[in-house]
């Protein structure tokens, strides 16, 4: 098999794992949280019904899950739909957010890492890199005074992922850093131990993708995919996969 055939393969699986990400979601979700079901919805691209659950269970939520659902629900309606009037939704609903952050009195720090992340991430995809750059110096700043300590065990998890993400980034902006660029795989690949089998998956994604376009190597990207696959068919209840 060629090498852009196996690249092929492996794009093509990553793709069908984003948007069947929910297998392995919600096998390992026992509980079966409103978070949980929320995030699911939306990851199988239900948005509608994800808002309609997201609506119903404000009071059940708390306020930075609520907050953090809300923005990740925009966020893939917009990279579905990709108009600009698409963009313009995101864009206003991260200024409101950002608002009521700046407002709050005691604002969450994870929360604003992430909602500055969103920004980010935005910025990028339209090619708009020098309007980027305030946030990339505030997220260098949160995350260098950030303070983990009083975060429970599962938002560790999630800053941890954030900071690996920042990473490949940062070694981007830094012609491709490979101390920063390795620091932030040994950060991904030590979640691969976490007890939460979503981050576990999620970490897994991110691997693969950096495997195969952030530092080109097919065959480690293809384990971590395969690793995904065998997650997904192992874990899925019958009916969840589709032929």
């Amino acid at each position: 098999m060629s090498g852009n055939n196996t690249h092929r393969q492996i794009k093509y699986c990553l793709l069908i794992l984003l948007c069947g990400f929910t297998c392995e979601l919600t096998a390992s979700c026992a509980t079966g949280t409103s978070f949980e079901k929320i995030f699911d919805l939306i990851y199988s691209q239900q948005f509608h019904e994800a808002s309609l659950e997201l609506n119903s269970s404000e009071n059940e939520l708390d306020r930075w899950e609520y907050h953090i659902l809300s923005l990740d629900l925009i966020w893939w309606e917009t990279l579905s739909g990709s108009t600009r009037e698409d963009y313009k939704r995101f864009d206003s609903a991260l200024k409101d957010y950002t608002s009521d952050l700046k407002n709050a009195r005691d604002p969450d720090k994870l929360e604003e890492l992430i909602t500055l992340s969103y920004s980010f991430r935005l910025g990028a995809i339209k090619g708009n890199l020098i309007p980027i750059m305030p946030d990339f110096l505030k997220i260098n700043h949160l995350i260098q005074h950030f303070d983990t300590a009083g975060l429970d065990p599962a938002r560790q998890e999630i800053f941890k992922i954030y900071l690996a993400l920042f990473n490949i980034g940062k070694s981007k902006l830094l012609f491709n850093n490979s101390r920063i660029k390795e620091e932030a795989v040994e950060i991904l690949e030590s979640n691969l131990n976490s007890p939460y089998h979503v981050y576990q998956t999620i970490s897994r994604y991110f691997l693969s993708k950096i495997y195969l376009e952030v530092s080109p190597s097919p065959a480690r990207a293809k384990i971590y995919c395969e690793q995904l696959c065998s997650a997904c068919l192992s874990s899925a209840k019958p009916g969840q996969l589709i032929a």
